[in-house]
């Protein structure tokens, strides 16, 4: 469905992909180095995903979130 040019399945796709991102780096601080840096690097993969649907659901550039560093 489109509201204003804006997909807002995607929008709702990324803000649950963020929502488990940030989940997964809570985690990452109570677990040993090896599978907290998994945990952190699934992460930084689901910010991007969103990062890319948000791009692509029409969202105003400067309402999209970058993605994490």
């Amino acid at each position: 469905m489109r509201i204003n040019g804006v997909d807002t399945e995607l929008l709702a796709q990324a803000t649950n992909m963020r929502q488990r991102a940030e989940s997964l780096r809570t985690q990452a601080d109570g677990l040993g180095e090896l599978l907290g840096a998994t945990y952190r690097r699934r992460a930084s993969e689901l910010e991007l995903e969103a990062f890319v649907a948000e791009l692509q659901s029409g969202l105003p550039y400067e309402r999209v979130h970058s993605p994490a560093a």
